[in-house]
C-alpha cells in the first residue's frame, strides 16, 4: 500500500489532501481498466465532499467507455443489494463510520463481495500509480453514458417481503441514524406494523448531533436516553453508510455486539443448522452456545469482506459477524446491512415475552475486557512475549496470536496503521480477569509496551 489512501479494504482518507477529485476519477478508470466492466453501479454517501466525488467517478469510468449505472444517494447495503441483484460491479462513495473531514471509495464484485488488498486493490493502486506518472489517458473512443438507477423502492420491497409475517407491531425501536443514510430506507418500517422513533435521520454530512462511529459509547447516549423515555424494546444504531449496527436494550444499556449475535444466530439455527462464522474477538459464549444449538462455529480473522466471502463459498453458510458491528446473512446475499440485522432482532423479540435485557443476562458468564490497545514501539517483541509469559495453552494464529485455556483465553495482534497492539481478554469470572490483567501489564511493560485505558 504505497498510495496513503489505499488501505486495507477501500480507499479512503481526509478530503481534499489525500481524496479529492482529481484522486477520484484517476481510481475509477484504473478500476475500469482493471475489471474490464461494461457496466459498473456507482453510490454515495451524505458526506459533503461525496456529490464532488461521486461526479468524479462517474466521469473517471465514462473516460473509459464504461456505462454507468447512477443510483445516487444510498447506503452500501443499498449499494450492495442492488449490485447483487443485477450482477455487476460497484462503487461507493463513503468513509463510513469515520470522521466527516474523511472520505474514500469501496469496491465490490458481481457476487455483492468486497475487493480489497490480496483480492486485486494492489492492483488497482499500481494502475492509478502509474497514471499519476503518465498523465490522464485520452477517452475511450467508444465513450460511456449514464444511467439513473434508483434502487430504494426495489430494496424496501425485498425488506417488507422478508418481514412481513415477522409480527414486529408487537414490539418498538428507537432507531439513530446519526445523520447518515441509514434512514433513507425507514418508511417501510410503518408496513410492517413496527412502532418507533427516529434521531438524527436527515442525511447532514456535518454529522451535527453526534460522530457516527457506532463503537465509540458517547454517540449513544442520546439514544440510551430515548429509549428510556420511550419505554421503547429496543435501541438501534447506524453509522454514517448503514453497514455498521449498535444495540441497547431496553433498559438503556449497550448490549454487546457478540451476545446479541448469539440470539441471532439461535434465531437462524432454529430453522435450519450450518455454518456461523464469528469474530475471533467475540466470547467464548458464542462458540459454546451454536455448538449447543447444533450449528457449526467457524471462527474467524478481523475484517469483514473475509466473512462475506465465507457465506458465499460454504453452501451451509448462514451468517455471520464482526465486533464492530457488520452484521451478514445468506438469505440477504452476505451483505452486511445493519437496517436488516436490526430487523431480525425486532422478529425474534417480537416471538418472545422476555425483554432483551433479559435474553442476555444468562450469557454473560463470562468476564471480558473488551478490546484494549497496548501502545508501543515493538508490536512483534510486545506479542513474543505475552506468548511466551502464558505456557501451557492451545495456540491458534487465525489472526495474531490466540492463547486459549480452560478458564480465560487471551488474543493479541498487530494494527496494520499503527504502532498498537490489540489486545482481547476473557476469563471465567472477574477476579480471575483482573488478576490476569495485572500479570499482563507487567509482561507487557517488560516489553516496552502500556495497556492503553
Amino acid at each position: 500500500m504505497g498510495l496513503p489512501y489505499f488501505k486495507a479494504y477501500d480507499v479512503r482518507g481526509t478530503v481534499p489532501d489525500q481524496v479529492n477529485p482529481g484522486v477520484a476519477g484517476r481510481v475509477a478508470r484504473a478500476f475500469a481498466e482493471w475489471s474490464r466492466s461494461e457496466e459498473v453501479l456507482v453510490g454515495r454517501d451524505a458526506r459533503l465532499s461525496s456529490p464532488a466525488l461521486a461526479e468524479a467517478v462517474i466521469g473517471g469510468l465514462l473516460d473509459a467507455g464504461v456505462t454507468v449505472h447512477d443510483v445516487g444517494l444510498v447506503s452500501t447495503p443499498m449499494l450492495n443489494f442492488a449490485v447483487a441483484r443485477r450482477r455487476r460491479h460497484g462503487m461507493m462513495v463513503t468513509a463510513s463510520h469515520n470522521p466527516k473531514h474523511y472520505n474514500g471509495i469501496k469496491f465490490i464484485d458481481p457476487n455483492a463481495e468486497q475487493i480489497y488488498y490480496g483480492r486485486g486493490l494492489e492492483a488497482i493502486e499500481a494502475l492509478v500509480a502509474a497514471s499519476a506518472e503518465k498523465g490522464r489517458p485520452a477517452p475511450s473512443a467508444a465513450g460511456g453514458h449514464v444511467v439513473l438507477a434508483p434502487v430504494l423502492q426495489e430494496y424496501e420491497e425485498h425488506l417488507v417481503r422478508a418481514f412481513r409475517d415477522a409480527g414486529l407491531a408487537a414490539r418498538s425501536a428507537v432507531v439513530d441514524c446519526s445523520n447518515g443514510v441509514g434512514g433513507l430506507a425507514l418508511g417501510m418500517l410503518e408496513r410492517l406494523g413496527l412502532r418507533y422513533t427516529l434521531l438524527y435521520h436527515v442525511p447532514d454530512g456535518n454529522f451535527p448531533n453526534h460522530e457516527c462511529d457506532t463503537l465509540r459509547p458517547k454517540n449513544l447516549d442520546a439514544l440510551r436516553r430515548t429509549v428510556v423515555e420511550r419505554k421503547a424494546d429496543l435501541g438501534i444504531m447506524f453509522d454514517g453508510d448503514a453497514d455498521r449496527v449498535a444495540f441497547v436494550d431496553e433498559q438503556g444499556a449497550i448490549a454487546p455486539v457478540d451476545l446479541i449475535f448469539v440470539l441471532l444466530a439461535r434465531q437462524e439455527l432454529e430453522r435450519g443448522k450450518g455454518r456461523v462464522f464469528y469474530d475471533l474477538r467475540f466470547s467464548r459464549t458464542v462458540k459454546e452456545e451454536i455448538e449447543r444449538l447444533g450449528g457449526r462455529p467457524v471462527t474467524m480473522r478481523v475484517g469483514n469482506p473475509f466473512y462475506k466471502e465465507a457465506i458465499h463459498r460454504h453452501a451451509d453458510g448462514l451468517l455471520a459477524a464482526e465486533l464492530s458491528g457488520h452484521i451478514m446473512y445468506r438469505e440477504h446475499f452476505g451483505i452486511d446491512d445493519s437496517l436488516f440485522a436490526a430487523l431480525k432482532l425486532l422478529s425474534y423479540l417480537a416471538r418472545r415475552k422476555e425483554p432483551l435485557s433479559a435474553l442476555l443476562a444468562p450469557l454473560r458468564r463470562w468476564a471480558g475486557s473488551g478490546e484494549l490497545r497496548i501502545r508501543t514501539e515493538r508490536p512483534a517483541d510486545v506479542i513474543a512475549a505475552i506468548r511466551s509469559a502464558f505456557p501451557g495453552g492451545t495456540v491458534e494464529e487465525i489472526d495474531g496470536v490466540t492463547l486459549n485455556f480452560a478458564d480465560w483465553w487471551i488474543n493479541v495482534r498487530p494494527s496494520n496503521t499503527e504502532p498498537v497492539v490489540k489486545l482481547v481478554m476473557e476469563a471465567a469470572g472477574a477476579g480471575l480477569l483482573a488478576g490476569r490483567m495485572d500479570e499482563m501489564r507487567a509482561v507487557v511493560a517488560r516489553a516496552g509496551g502500556t495497556i492503553e485505558h
